[in-house]
Formats: structure tokens, C-alpha cells, sequence
């Protein structure tokens, strides 16, 4: 059956000066410019919609990322040095961390994989722009933080192996894909990806946490640092300092998706053949600073609005006329989208 175009718009909310939320299909991206830091959810019910946390919810900012320029390091939204912000589109936000010399811009893409048709992940792109007058030497670290395979073994997989203890993996491994999952939910990270990280570290989070750049690897030390972080794991992601060009950039991607353990296969499969899903359309030049809830809404994002609904009224048509089978699941996203849109116009 032909599939049904489902949650086409990344509905976006306000809650602070500082903190934006979007949500697109299955998944949830809350943006603190505040902390600098993200939060990642993935919706486990969708009648109900029920999102349960992808990364350690108690603190998001246990995970986080830092950059190295010329030697000093900085870890983006606690150093005064960077100024943050959110920018980009509600299908691909952005936090923005800029200096007199570089600009840090974590960009943040909806996409599917598999063989969903809601959106189930994010690729994360980050890009380091030399804006100064000089060739600078940068490199960057992403810290993830999530415990979903702290409760069971393994903590994380790959496509070749299970990981339980420390493990460094460099970039000339065989290793595609990381897996950390528990009884609810699956994260599968990449590691085989267009910009390729240097190292990925699976370690101990405190380690990871307390070091301004890289620990020394233990391979096989446990995850354990006593006395109080016990089977704490987390993993790494390092870009190693290179040099940079007035005017040039590098760049980092790191996809995540997230599935309900009984469809693993089917991500994996996507992960191992490098599936990415494309883009959805937005309104073009969205500033997170310049939007209001519910307010002062522009002609552009009227109009994508009005053909989300034309395009799912041509679609409901065409599988009605055909006979084609709606499920459960499709038609409870349908309804979601429709209610969303009904709350973003305060229609009753």
C-alpha cells in the first residue's frame, strides 16, 4: 500500500527567552540557549502522546559539546567566550555558540529511517566557521549521556561487537552503528558516517565528564568510578584539532534515531546502508528570537500549513477511492497532526 504523508510539519513552541521546543512525528528536540545543552525524546505512544527521554533525563547537561581552538578548550554554554543562541528552521534548528574567531553552529535535521514514515531521528551537524583574520587550529568533542543499557547487558553494541567496558573504537574500525537500549526504547548512534570522528570513547561518564579534552583509554576498565558513579557509561565522539582558513570550515555529522525494540531490524538495516530521510519543507529565514506562540503568524508558514492539510486530504482520498488499509497507528498520527495544527491557530 502506497504510505500515507504523515506529521509533514515540525511544530515549534517558545517556553522561555532561552528554551524552544520542536516536535516532528516521533521525536521531540528541546533547545536550551540558556545551557547550550539539547534534550531528545521519542514518542513511545502516540494516541496518547507519551515521549520518553533518549538521553539521562535527570540533568540534560550531562551531555554536551566542547570545542578545542589553538590549544584551549571550551565547553559550549558554560564559558562566557561563546555567546549562544537558537536559529534555523522548525525541520532543522539550531544552537548557535559564536566568539570574536569561530562560530559553533550544532544543526539539528529531522529525518526517518527505516522504513518509517514519521520521523524517528535527527542528524546533528556541526560546523566550525573561522570568521577571524588568522588560520586557527580546532577540533571538537560531543559528549552523549544516555543510560538506557545501564540497567542491562550490553551497555552499548555495535554491529561487530558488544561493549561492557571501556573501549575505544578509531576510524579505520569496522564498526558502523552504536546501539544502547533497554526494555521501552532503542538509540542507535552512528559511527560510519561522511565526516567520520576520529575516535568514538565508550567510558565511564565522569571520566568523560571531568577531563577539558581526552582521558587516557583503559581498555576493558569497567564502567564504575568510585565512590559514586556506578555503571555510569556514556560515549564520546572526538574531531581532532586541524587547521582552519579565514573564512573556512569543518564540519561533524552524527545521526541518532530511536525505534520501539521490536522494529531494531529495520533501523539497523537502515543504519548499516546509510539511509537519511529528506528534509521536510519549512518557511525559509526562521529565527527562533523572532517567533511567538500563537501570535503574529507569517503568510509562509500559513500557506505550508494549508498544504500539509491539502496534500493529507488528496492522500485520505486516494486511499479511500482505492480501498487501501489505514492503521491504527497512521490514523492516530493523522489525528495528532490535525490537533496541532488546530492548537497552533487556537481553533477549538
Amino acid at each position: 500500500m502506497k504510505k500515507i504523508l504523515l506529521l509533514l510539519l515540525a511544530v515549534f513552541i517558545v517556553h522561555s527567552a532561552f528554551t524552544a521546543e520542536f516536535i516532528d512525528g516521533r521525536i521531540k528536540l528541546v533547545l536550551n540557549a540558556k545551557t547550550g545543552r539539547f534534550s531528545l525524546y521519542y514518542m513511545t505512544d502516540i494516541a496518547q502522546e507519551i515521549f520518553e527521554p533518549l538521553f539521562a533525563a535527570e540533568d540534560p547537561r550531562t551531555s554536551f559539546l566542547s570545542v578545542i581552538v589553538n590549544n584551549k578548550t571550551y565547553k559550549m554554554g558554560e564559558t562566557s567566550v561563546f555567546k549562544t543562541s537558537i536559529g534555523g528552521t522548525p525541520a532543522s534548528p539550531s544552537l548557535i555558540f559564536e566568539s570574536s574567531v569561530i562560530v559553533v553552529t550544532q544543526n539539528f535535521t529531522f529525518s526517518k529511517t527505516g522504513s518509517s514514515s514519521i520521523t524517528n531521528g535527527v542528524i546533528i551537524t556541526i560546523t566550525i566557521t573561522n570568521k577571524g583574520e588568522q588560520t586557527v587550529n580546532a577540533g571538537l568533542r560531543f559528549l552523549i549521556d544516555t543510560d538506557l543499557g545501564e540497567k542491562s547487558l550490553p551497555h552499548f553494541s555495535t554491529n561487530s561487537r558488544d561493549i561492557n567496558s571501556e573501549t575505544v573504537i578509531d576510524n579505520v574500525s569496522t564498526d558502523q552503528y552504536w546501539v544502547s537500549k533497554n526494555n521501552k526504547l532503542v538509540l542507535v548512534g552512528s559511527i560510519d558516517s561522511p565526516n567520520r570522528p576520529d575516535t568514538i570513547h565508550f567510558a565511564n561518564w565522569k571520566r568523560l565528564n571531568d577531563a577539558p579534552w581526552k582521558i587516557t583509554p583503559m581498555q576493558g576498565r569497567n564502567f564504575n568510578l568510585l565512590p559514586y558513579s556506578i555503571d555510569d557509561s556514556a560515549i564520546c565522539y572526538y574531531y581532532e584539532s586541524a587547521p582552519i582558513p579565514k573564512g573556512g570550515a569543518r564540519t561533524a555529522t552524527i545521526s541518532l534515531s530511536s525505534i520501539l525494540p521490536a522494529e531494531f531490524d529495520t533501523v539497523i538495516a537502515a543504519h548499516s546502508n546509510g539511509d537519511q530521510a529528506a528534509k521536510v519543507n519549512v518557511p525559509e529565514n526562521f529565527s527562533a528570537e523572532n517567533q511567538k506562540p500563537d501570535v503574529d503568524i507569517d503568510a509562509s508558514a500559513i500557506r505550508n500549513d494549508l498544504y500539509t492539510l491539502r496534500d493529507l486530504v488528496f492522500r485520505l482520498d486516494e486511499s479511500i477511492n482505492s480501498g487501501l488499509y489505514i492503521s491504527d497507528e497512521e490514523l492516530a498520527a493523522i489525528s495528532l497532526l490535525i490537533s496541532r495544527i488546530k492548537l497552533k491557530y487556537s481553533i477549538p
